[in-house]
């Protein structure tokens, strides 16, 4: 048997207390730089008065402050530590909880706990406090706005946490009632999961659009294709894309993204229309043939005409091109139009009988009377 090591300490002051309950439950299977965060807020406990924040420990450890906040939910989740946000979402506290000893860990986590301040990432005006305001809902719809208590609850919530941080870094400002309302509008009404959330702003953020209107039109036109997860946008998203850039480059337009107004035009053939790329690629070919232009306006009125005609496919627009042929064919030859002979006036300057000659007559009366001046000569 081999001779044990005897393990002691020349020390006893300024020294981390860790109870042995982590190392035989929570130490196993935490992921290394998760520890790192709890061994560092553990570190600061005895000094509470010592200001962290999410940037300073991220800089400390060379993380992300979204690796950073990972950790912390991560430790919130396994019950030791409580964290609480500001209506903006960003993180106001960090509570550590008593580690419960080994024969109680199924019991609740004791309440007795030593508070860190952990000052806000952002603030927002008192005035936001205040659980009777509510805050006014984006005009791209109908839906009532949602008091600051349920937006507070939802900012609490850790489905919440997550997003409004995401959100924040996605758009590089921190977010107003009106954002929060927006997300919980996605989150609530719209039954979004986060991850397709996280994935809407990404998405949006990727192509330019910091703007939430811009951002409500996506997550509706997504709602109305009953799109629920985050794959099934991305290939959605794919679709459209392609869809863009063939538009373009059939109008010679290539090298740039599509303005707004275009990918709106794009959107509509492909999304609300569900025509198929080759059909929107056939209608901007028979645009540049009639007009020899770009117009999306002209390609609208073709497509919109195939849509009223049900011609979803290149054989059904096909046939619809060989009936309409048909028809012109069928139709009767208009005639020529015809010069209808004018009335007698009804003037009363015109109410006579206009003297008619006859000049053959005249011409020989006149010839005779010219040879007989003759003769008497």
């Amino acid at each position: 048997m081999p001779k044990p090591i005897t393990l002691s300490a020349s020390y006893s002051d300024d020294a981390t207390i860790i109870p042995n309950a982590f190392f035989d439950h929570y130490l196993p299977r935490a992921n290394g730089e998760f520890l790192k965060i709890y061994l560092y807020l553990l570190r600061w406990l005895s000094q509470p008065d010592h200001a962290l924040s999410l940037s300073g420990i991220a800089d400390i450890f060379f993380m992300t402050e979204n690796d950073v906040t990972r950790a912390l939910k991560y430790w919130e989740s396994e019950g030791l530590l409580r964290l609480s946000f500001d209506l903006d979402g960003s993180i106001a506290s960090i509570c550590l909880n008593s580690i419960p000893p080994s024969d109680s860990r199924a019991s609740s986590s004791a309440v007795n706990s030593e508070r860190i301040a952990v000052p806000a990432v952002s603030h927002q005006s008192g005035s936001s406090q205040n659980s009777n305001l509510t805050t006014a809902a984006p005009a791209s719809d109908n839906r009532q706005p949602h008091s600051a208590q349920e937006l507070h609850h939802f900012s609490e919530s850790d489905d919440g946490a997550q997003l409004i941080f995401i959100i924040q870094q996605y758009l590089g400002r921190p977010l107003s009632p009106t954002d929060l309302n927006a997300i919980y509008y996605f989150y609530d009404e719209l039954g979004f999961s986060r991850d397709l959330i996280e994935y809407l702003f990404e998405y949006c953020v990727s192509n330019g659009h910091t703007h939430m209107r811009y951002i409500e039109k996506v997550a509706l036109s997504w709602a109305d294709l009953h799109i629920t997860t985050a794959d099934e946008a991305r290939a959605q998203s794919e679709t459209h894309q392609k869809a863009c850039f063939a538009v373009l480059k059939a109008f010679g337009l290539g090298g740039r993204m599509p303005a707004a107004g275009e990918a709106e035009y794009i959107n509509k053939w492909t999304r609300t229309y569900g025509f198929s790329i080759d059909l929107i690629l056939e209608a901007c070919r028979r645009t540049m043939m009639a007009v020899h232009t770009p117009s999306f306006e002209y390609t609208d009125k073709i497509l919109s005409n195939w849509k009223s005609l049900g011609a979803y496919t290149m054989t059904e627009v096909l046939a619809a091109d060989k009936a309409r042929s048909a028809h012109k064919a069928s139709s009767p030859v208009k005639r020529p139009m015809t010069v209808k002979q004018s009335r007698p006036s009804s003037n009363k300057f015109h109410n006579f009988n206009q003297r008619s000659y006859d000049y053959a007559a005249l011409e020989k009366k006149l010839a005779a009377k010219i040879q007989n001046g003759s003769a008497d000569k």
